[in-house]
């Protein structure tokens, strides 16, 4: 796999290089991205793909089967290896490799089976530099902000599907990320807990702000959820729509405003 190498201050476009904008926290900016494919073939996902991901807002990305969603998601947060993430850009600097301060949570939730709910959710607290106070003040606010207060002492074959993505979430916020990845988190979930799962996880961004990007393969729940609203198309991945989702009326799944973009979104998907 290649991707492109770091660009230096004068190859950014001009209002970035010349600071006359406000800086996204995360950004990919010309990225490049390319693997072997079958029979001697190059797979090239992303190829001078730019996208600015702002701070304090939840981001949806969307997009047809293969056309770059989780390969662009992986870069953002530094897990594509083998060369420097050049073109991405955290906080102004190009993202060399993971840092705490990005954390991904994957389709599986992949919670440790012989730990319980605490253990598992303050798992990343002891690579922290805080007091024993300090982790155990963050461990029981971030457990009560999910609504796991009472299954603390559970383990995870004990929980439902919802409770243990719930603990997922837990454990990837109790570290104090600057900004959280999801890669369709919820897709093993039926309607009405997949609707319980994206109403928490606002209700998470309202209490603690954390700048996330998520990657969805569905429309109700990126249009609702999100802030914005992303969509990929072709490959390589280009962007052919990006829509402020922000507005009261999108988040009425009945409403005329959400049903016209969400009608618009499945014509472009498909």
């Amino acid at each position: 796999m290649t991707i492109s190498p770091p660009m230096d201050v004068d190859s950014l476009p001009p209002d970035i290089a010349a600071g006359s904008c406000v800086r996204p926290i995360l950004e990919a900016s010309r990225l490049s991205i390319s693997y072997p494919g079958q029979r001697g073939t190059v797979v090239a996902p992303l190829q001078d793909f730019s996208l600015a991901i702002q701070t304090g807002k939840i981001t949806c990305i969307l997009g047809a089967s293969g056309s770059g969603k989780t390969t662009l998601l992986r870069a953002l947060g530094g897990f594509i290896t083998g060369a420097p993430t050049g073109g991405v850009l955290f906080k102004g600097r190009y993202l060399q490799a993971p840092t705490p301060e990005i954390v991904m949570i994957f389709q599986e939730n992949n919670l440790f089976p012989w730990l319980n709910v605490r253990d598992n959710v303050g798992f990343g607290l002891r690579y922290r530099p805080w007091t024993g106070e300090q982790k155990e003040s963050r461990l029981s606010s971030i457990i009560e902000t999910v609504g796991l207060a009472d299954a603390i002492d559970r383990y995870p074959h004990q929980l439902s599907g919802g409770m243990r993505q719930r603990a997922a979430i837990a454990r990837a916020l109790v570290t104090e990320p600057r900004v959280l990845l999801l890669d369709e988190p919820f897709s093993a979930l039926d309607v009405t807990l997949r609707r319980r799962m994206s109403e928490m996880t606002n209700m998470i961004w309202s209490a603690l702000g954390t700048t996330m990007v998520m990657v969805t393969h569905n429309v109700e729940e990126a249009i609702t959820m999100g802030h914005r609203v992303v969509i990929l198309g072709y490959q390589p991945a280009r962007i052919i729509l990006d829509e402020d989702t922000s507005d009261p009326e999108f988040k009425d799944r009945y409403g005329t405003t959400f049903l016209a973009l969400q009608r618009r979104i499945e014509n472009l998907i498909e």
